[in-house]
């Protein structure tokens, strides 16, 4: 009897301990892209998108899904955003390239965007092209003409340090409590 409160107690504590665990990356969940022409809302118009993926093995977002730019594609990681772009290049304008959303507010906060590498240069003497809020990374290619192939790897810094909700740690503390009664009187 003893031993069974005692792994009820601590099958409780460990719920209560996943209750409040942080979504930190993007891994199985809902991205969407969006590829802006030639400027970003409001007064834009969308060309490519909104598309939407589940994150996981593979490339989310492939070639010929954001016409008529020519072959972006977009491949998530964690904590990643791999960009593969043929070699064209972008009018001008105030913004012109793309957009990627968290669609359910389900992932933590972005906090900082590193751009860990940029096979062209073009981003890495620019970092000022890559901006984001909370929900959202923006990749700006407006007027870049990259004689080669770009490939750019963002890595996403995401706000994993959640507080806990009141009642977790209250249901966290009861169990605590619980299994130290439990052990004691199990002596």
């Amino acid at each position: 009897m003893k031993q069974s409160f005692l792994k009820h107690t601590l099958a409780v504590v460990a719920l209560a301990a996943t209750s409040f665990a942080a979504q930190a990356g993007y891994l199985g969940q809902t991205v969407e892209a969006r590829a802006y022409y030639p400027d970003l809302p409001p007064g834009s118009t969308t060309n490519g998108g909104p598309r939407t993926a589940v994150v996981g093995a593979g490339v989310e977002f492939t070639d010929g899904m954001f016409t008529p730019f020519f072959g972006p594609t977009f491949d998530f990681a964690d904590t990643t955003i791999t960009i593969t772009h043929a070699a064209t290049g972008h009018s001008g304008g105030t913004f012109n390239g793309y957009g990627f959303f968290d669609v359910n507010s389900t992932i933590d906060d972005i906090v900082g965007v590193d751009i860990l590498s940029d096979n062209t240069g073009l981003f890495s003497g620019q970092p000022g092209r890559i901006t984001f809020n909370a929900n959202t990374v923006f990749v700006n290619f407006e007027s870049l003409f990259p004689g080669a192939n770009a490939l750019i790897v963002l890595g996403v810094r995401f706000d994993s340090g959640r507080v806990p909700e009141p009642a977790s740690l209250a249901l966290v503390g009861l169990a605590l409590l619980a299994a130290g009664a439990a052990s004691r009187r199990a002596r």
